[in-house]
């Protein structure tokens, strides 16, 4: 991807910054040149990362964002706004993961893969949006899986929902024509993506993707993917529907 211009005097806000991917692509904006902004459930975690920023040499504050929350989603994109003086960057890592078969999905499993991948990205996007508009080049960020046509068995729920947010992004696009929104679709990355998982589900998850040759990526990781990511975000004459992924024999 061409480096068409930098995130230099830009300012991002990044929401679900407290690991992983989400905190990889923070300290990255920063190091590109942007002041940040970094949102999460665990504010302790963020602050972290913040101060990681500021010893830098960057600029950034940190805010508590539980994204099922409409007050809080509210509150980060005020407060977020006001230490930037607007935003120009959205980045939308937020997410959850179960493993979950469908016919063992229970209601308020379904609801609540929806309200942090789906529903709290809708959310923070649409409070922005008053200070996007008014950006120049604003820019939406958000992220979906490589399953695509071929969803894997006990990740069906969660695929569900990042297709979900896919068709949101493609949607939004024509809502805010002014408005470029980014959907990636993220590879396998070394993240805590899997914490939490039952071990003996897990197991048998594992299997069934090795049985089936679902998986045909290697890994990547989060500093890896948060760089692919800033380049996609530059890269304004690049496509707004990506991949970004591992070879498997890399």
């Amino acid at each position: 991807m061409a480096h068409s211009r930098g995130l230099e005097g830009r300012r991002v806000l990044v929401v679900g910054a407290s690991s992983g991917i989400g905190r990889a692509l923070a300290l990255s904006a920063a190091a590109a040149g942007a002041r940040v902004a970094l949102g999460a459930r665990r504010l302790d975690l963020v602050e972290e990362a913040a101060d990681e920023i500021r010893r830098a040499g960057g600029d950034a504050r940190a805010w508590p964002c539980d994204v099922t929350s409409l007050d809080d989603c509210r509150a980060l994109v005020e407060a977020a706004a006001q230490f930037m003086g607007g935003i120009d960057v959205v980045l939308y890592l937020s997410g959850s993961s179960s493993l979950l078969r469908v016919a063992d999905a229970s209601p308020a499993q379904w609801h609540d893969l929806l309200a942090t991948n789906l529903v709290g990205a809708g959310t923070v996007v649409a409070h922005a949006l008053e200070h996007l508009r008014r950006a120049a080049d604003p820019v939406v960020m958000v992220t979906t899986t490589t399953m695509g046509d071929h969803p894997w068995p006990w990740l069906t729920v969660y695929g569900a929902t990042k297709a979900a947010l896919a068709e949101m992004a493609k949607g939004l696009r024509h809502e805010e024509p002014g408005l470029r929104v980014l959907c990636v679709a993220v590879g396998p990355t070394v993240t805590a993506f899997a914490e939490g998982w039952d071990p003996e589900t897990a197991t048998a998850a594992f299997t069934a993707w090795a049985e089936g040759d679902m998986m045909h990526y290697g890994v990547l990781e989060a500093t890896d993917m948060a760089t692919a990511i800033i380049d996609a975000v530059n890269d304004t004459d690049g496509p707004d529907d990506i991949l970004i992924a591992a070879d498997l024999d890399a």
